[in-house]
């Protein structure tokens, strides 16, 4: 478990507003659990709403109907499929990564370079051209998905392709919309940057990143996400009681007690599996004048064992329910109980009021 792994991806998601990355297996219930995090986040018109919603769907289509299953599994091929958005900027990318046949690549890249040449106009003209001519494949669209891709993006679609083997390579594909009417202050972000943070999510075995603002409204649709992603899929094991608890409590942990910036209670939150067991991380920060103290409390519950993080859980509660002052924080000793390894924790400091405060637990 790194517990140092929270702020690494917090510094390279810097620039990022918000950000949420998923990798794993993909069904049509996740795209609709995907669209409701997209309503709650985006505060923008209705119109953006409208087109991040379409982008979303044609996204998770083309991995649906497209993304290759090898037939023999091994470490070289066994590659899982990836979704992300990111806010940067005044612009909105969504990057999507799958398998794809060596043997389709080259026809595909030149079918996207046309795609870009092409007007709004000429592209509308070509998607009714393949509707009216029925040129389907037998994974269901000749291409009119990407088509759609091309005439919904404010830009250029980005792609590229990571050699797998002899027999598939990734391919990634990223969608660019602004935030607003305006192309100023464009802050780009290009494809490459995302085939790269793929790498390390497999390097850490993520499956789950969500970077921005943890306001209590902004919980319950990501609790939602990670049951309606993880739980009962074939590769990846059941997620228990204890693991749902946890992840509750570290995220009410971040909206409660996160220090606010720019009137965002910012922090980040990842899942991870190894061994066959899901850790967590969590990040955000906090004022300098709270460390020493949690340090002290953490250090506390490191040392205990279960009997005794039972007792001291159980004097906390009646503290409360008397109004004694001084209980410390009930919900980190009920996380200390359930982990099977210890709390791990991490404080970087950012400048003289602000630390960056990083928490780690393997269930």
């Amino acid at each position: 478990m790194n517990n140092a792994l929270a702020y690494r991806f917090f510094k390279k998601l810097q620039e990022d507003q918000f950000s949420l990355i998923y990798t794993g297996e993909f069904d049509d219930e996740l795209t609709a659990t995907l669209l409701r995090i997209n309503e709650n986040y985006v505060e923008d018109p209705p119109s953006l709403k409208k087109k991040l919603s379409f982008l979303i769907v044609e996204c998770f289509q083309n991995i649906l109907r497209h993304a290759e299953k090898p037939v023999i599994i091994n470490k070289t091929n066994n590659k899982p499929n990836m979704f992300m958005i990111r806010s940067v900027g005044n612009m909105f990318h969504i990057t999507s990564t799958n398998l794809i046949d060596n043997t389709k690549k080259e026809e595909l890249i030149q079918k996207l370079k046309n795609f870009n040449k092409l007007t709004k106009e000429e592209l509308k003209d070509v998607y009714l051209n393949a509707l009216t001519n029925n040129e389907f494949t037998s994974k269901g669209g000749g291409g009119l998905g990407l088509i759609e891709m091309a005439r919904k993006s404010d830009y250029p679609l980005q792609f590229a392709f990571d050699f797998v083997n002899f027999y598939f390579s990734n391919f990634f594909i990223q969608l660019s919309i602004t935030g607003n009417n305006y192309k100023e202050n464009i802050t780009s972000l290009d494809v490459q940057s995302n085939v790269e943070l793929y790498k390390e999510l497999l390097e850490e075995d993520i499956l789950l990143i969500r970077k921005g603002d943890f306001s209590q409204e902004s919980i319950l649709p990501l609790i939602k996400l990670v049951e309606t992603g993880m739980q009962g899929k074939q590769k990846l094991p059941p997620i228990s009681k204890k693991m749902f608890y946890v992840m509750v409590e570290l995220l009410q942990n971040i909206s409660k007690h996160g220090q606010r910036t720019e009137d965002q209670q910012e922090g980040i939150f990842i899942i991870s599996l190894k061994n066959n067991r899901y850790s967590i991380n969590t990040g955000n920060y906090i004022d300098n004048q709270s460390v020493v103290s949690l340090k002290k409390h953490l250090d506390s519950l490191a040392g205990m064992n279960e009997n005794e993080l039972r007792e001291i859980y159980k004097n906390n509660l009646i503290n409360q329910e008397t109004g004694i002052k001084g209980s410390a924080g009930v919900g980190l000793i009920d996380i200390s109980k359930y982990g099977s390894e210890k709390l791990k924790y991490n404080f970087t400091p950012i400048n003289e009021t602000t630390s960056f405060y990083s928490l780690s637990i393997t269930v």
